[in-house]
């Protein structure tokens, strides 16, 4: 291969003035392009891996260009670098694009880059408060973990480090949901409500209009959300957080645990005693399932979709929704009365997993619809609290002592 050509397949041609060494050497410039294309237009890689690219050229006459001046970058180096000759090298677990510039054109590619690890395993948190909720942004980049003593933790990198974050109170804080990559909630004790636009770098408090503690909240679009908690506190906001309105279900003695919702209208909450109060018009009016399936407490509750929702609780309750011929049913299940159940997480209809304890922390994944569940291996001995997957493989739980664990591998070793 020519001089010539080698330094264009680099990324870049030049033209040599002289020989003497004070000699200049200036970049040919790019050819002007109708298009560029970046093949494949994603990709994901393991830590330490590699990866090369095809580039696609076209000029402004319809003829493809042989050797393109390029230009490379990555928009997250933590994740992956790239030389400037395309070659790519995994970094660090997390989402960031690829990107090559020519002749007035460019061109992306998402890469998303995980860990070599298979299974469970665990990521320092760097506190050692209990940690009682997860949340994580859909491109797996950034999370936030919420718990004891007003602690808030927050992760850049798919949570292979964490940092504290200022909460400015010091209840225990229950439950976590963010609406963007910068808006997020938080629910605690003493009705406690938090708010931040910019990732957790400040949190202020929200006035709730109740003193009750709040377990759960949740949010359908940036402007509707729900919270609950004890004496069967309901609360809704329709106007962005301005303001939360109690809403009454008729169930003032019993404790709510975690609320869930699929689109603006249809929504599940449920609590101690077994009680299962549904929604079917935002929220407006509620009605508690009767006869009750279970009288066990339900800690948490999941909706994948308007007919599809599972609840866990104690002694391995594990009820869930049925279709029946004029409508949606709850039925019991249960998977193992030795098996403490504190949350859950689906994907889809058929994919969740359940958190808790059993002796020692305990992971159960459930491949049809929670029909059977089937424990995966874990080390810590602590209760784990909260549960969040943003897909099939990448999926985050938190519990007492500040343990995180992390899966890339849907739980699979």
């Amino acid at each position: 291969m020519s001089v010539r050509r080698l330094l264009a397949t680099a990324g870049f041609l030049a033209v040599v003035a002289g020989c003497s060494a004070g000699s200049s050497v200036a970049p040919i410039p790019s050819v002007p392009l109708s298009s560029l294309t970046l093949l494949p237009g994603a990709d994901t890689l393991l830590v330490g891996g590699g990866a090369s690219f095809t580039v696609v050229a076209v000029d402004t006459h319809s003829v493809v260009v042989a050797n393109p001046v390029l230009t490379w970058s990555s928009s997250n180096s933590a994740v992956f670098q790239v030389s400037n000759t395309g070659a790519v090298t995994a970094v660090g677990e997390g989402s960031a694009t690829l990107s090559v510039s020519s002749g007035g054109k460019t061109a992306a590619a998402n890469l998303l880059v995980l860990p070599t690890q298979r299974g469970w395993f665990t990521q320092p948190s760097s506190v050692l408060e209990d940690l009682s909720s997860v949340f994580f942004t859909a491109d797996g980049n950034h999370g936030w973990a919420v718990g004891a003593a007003g602690k808030i933790v927050a992760t850049s990198n798919a949570g292979t480090s964490w940092v504290t974050q200022p909460s400015s109170v010091s209840n225990t804080l229950t439950s976590v949901w963010f609406t963007s990559s910068t808006e997020g909630w938080v629910t605690g004790g003493g009705g406690r409500i938090l708010h931040t636009t910019n990732q957790g770098a400040v949190w202020a408090v929200v006035a709730s209009g109740t003193t009750d503690n709040l377990n759960g909240i949740t949010f359908a679009t940036p402007d509707t959300g729900w919270a609950v908690g004890a004496n069967g506190t309901i609360l809704r906001t329709v106007n962005h957080g301005a303001t939360w309105t109690r809403l009454m279900p008729g169930i003032t003695a019993v404790t709510l645990r975690s609320v869930s919702f699929a689109g603006t209208r249809d929504g599940w909450t449920v609590g101690d005693n077994g009680t299962i109060v549904g929604t079917h018009d935002r929220g407006l009016t509620w009605f508690v399932v009767q006869p009750s399936v279970t009288s066990l407490t339900l800690y948490g509750v999941a909706r994948s979709s308007i007919a599809s929702t599972h609840a866990v609780g104690t002694s391995g309750a594990t009820p869930r929704t049925t279709v029946t011929p004029d409508s949606v049913a709850w039925e019991i299940r249960n998977a193992g009365a030795l098996n403490d159940l504190r949350a859950v997480a689906f994907t889809d209809a058929l994919h969740g997993w359940a958190v808790g304890r059993n002796g020692t922390s305990l992971v159960l994944v459930t491949t049809d619809g929670g029909v059977t569940w089937n424990s995966q291996a874990t080390s810590p001995a602590a209760l784990l609290t909260g549960v969040h997957f943003i897909d099939g493989l990448r999926g985050w739980a938190v519990g007492e002592n500040g343990t995180v664990l992390h899966t890339v591998t849907g739980g699979t070793p």
